[in-house]
C-alpha cells in the first residue's frame, strides 16, 4: 500500500512539474497551430549528453540555423574531438520549430536529478534576442528526451565530416 501511494506521489510530482508548455500547447491546439510554418527564433540549438558511471557516449552537438554543425566527442564514441558538417537549413528548420512548437523556452531552467549514474541531457538556446538553458532534460517533460533524439540524427558522424581538433584540444 505505502509503495503503491509512493509511485502516485513521484509520478504526480513529475506530471505537475512539466513545464508551463502544455497549457499552451493545448491553447494553440484550440486555435489552430500556428508554429507549423512559422519562421523560427532559433540561432542555435546545442544539446550535451553527459557521461555515466560506465560506457555511455559523451558528446555536444551545436546544430546552428544556417546549417552548420559541430559536434565535439570526448569519452565512449566511435569519433572523438570535433567534427563539423554543414545540413540543409531546411532540415535545421524542421528541428528548431520543433522545439518552438514545445515552446522549451518555458521549461524550467533544471530538473531535479533522480539517478545519479544515468548520462543526463542538457541543453542551450541561443535565441535572436536571448539564451536560456535546460539542465537534466531527461527528468522534464517526456518531449525533451524525444527532441534529444531528433537532435542526435544531427550527430551521425562518418567520413563525410571534417575533423577540425583532437578530443580535448579546443579549437581557437
Amino acid at each position: 500500500m505505502k509503495k503503491n501511494i509512493l509511485t502516485f506521489i513521484t509520478v504526480s510530482a513529475i506530471i505537475f512539474s512539466a513545464c508551463a508548455q502544455q497549457k499552451k500547447t493545448t491553447a494553440s491546439k484550440a486555435t489552430g497551430d500556428k508554429t507549423k510554418n512559422a519562421v523560427s527564433n532559433l540561432e542555435q540549438v546545442a544539446m550535451e549528453r553527459t557521461p555515466c558511471f560506465g560506457t555511455c557516449p559523451a558528446y555536444r552537438v551545436e546544430v546552428n540555423k544556417d546549417g552548420h554543425v559541430k559536434y565535439t566527442s570526448w569519452s565512449n564514441t566511435k569519433y572523438e574531438g570535433t567534427y563539423e558538417k554543414d545540413f540543409d537549413p531546411a532540415k535545421v528548420a524542421t528541428l528548431f520549430n520543433r522545439f518552438e512548437k514545445y515552446k522549451v523556452d518555458t521549461c524550467q531552467a533544471e530538473y531535479q536529478m533522480m539517478i545519479a549514474d544515468i548520462p543526463g541531457i542538457n541543453y542551450h538556446f541561443k535565441y535572436k534576442t536571448k539564451e536560456t538553458s535546460i539542465s537534466n532534460a531527461n527528468f522534464g517533460p517526456g518531449f525533451l528526451s524525444e527532441l534529444g533524439g531528433e537532435v542526435d540524427k544531427f550527430a551521425q558522424v562518418d567520413g563525410t565530416w571534417k575533423k577540425t581538433a583532437e578530443a580535448g584540444q579546443t579549437k581557437d
